[in-house]
C-alpha cells in the first residue's frame, strides 16, 4: 500500500513538472534592489536622528520626508545608490533643488545652501 502511495505521487510530481515547467529561483539581479540607500540626519557629520533610509526600489516615484520626522530639518546625506538622488526645498518635488550624484555625501548640507530645506527627494536612475 505504501508503495502505491509513492509512486502516485512520483507519478502526480512527475505530471506537475511536465505539465508546469520546472520551477527556477530568480536571479539576484531580477529580485534585489538597486544597491544601498540613501540616508539622512538631523545634524550635520551623519549625527542626531536619522530621519530617512530609502532606497529606489522603495521609493521608486520619490517620496515626501515626513513633517514630524526630518521635513525642514536634514543636514547631513549619503547616496550610498546608484542612482543621482534629488533633493527637493518642497513638497511633491518642488522648489530648488540639489542633487546627489552615486556614492557622493554631504555632511554638512549648509556649505550648499540647502540646510534644514529638504522637504522630498526623487531618485534620478
Amino acid at each position: 500500500m505504501f508503495r502505491k502511495r509513492v509512486a502516485a505521487a512520483v507519478m502526480i510530481s512527475g505530471l506537475a513538472v511536465a505539465t508546469f515547467g520546472a520551477i527556477n529561483p530568480a536571479s539576484a539581479s531580477e529580485s534585489a534592489p538597486a544597491a544601498g540607500s540613501v540616508r539622512m540626519w538631523e545634524d550635520p557629520n551623519y549625527t542626531g536622528s536619522q530621519y530617512v533610509d530609502a532606497t529606489p526600489a522603495n521609493c521608486p516615484d520619490g517620496c515626501d520626508i515626513d513633517g514630524w520626522d526630518g521635513d525642514n530639518e536634514i543636514s547631513s546625506v549619503r547616496n550610498e545608490t546608484t542612482c543621482t538622488v534629488r533633493l527637493y526645498a518642497d513638497d511633491n518635488f518642488g522648489g530648488r533643488s540639489v542633487d546627489l550624484a552615486a556614492g557622493e555625501s554631504y555632511s554638512n548640507l549648509e556649505l550648499v545652501g540647502f540646510d534644514n530645506d529638504a522637504e522630498s527627494f526623487q531618485f534620478v536612475c
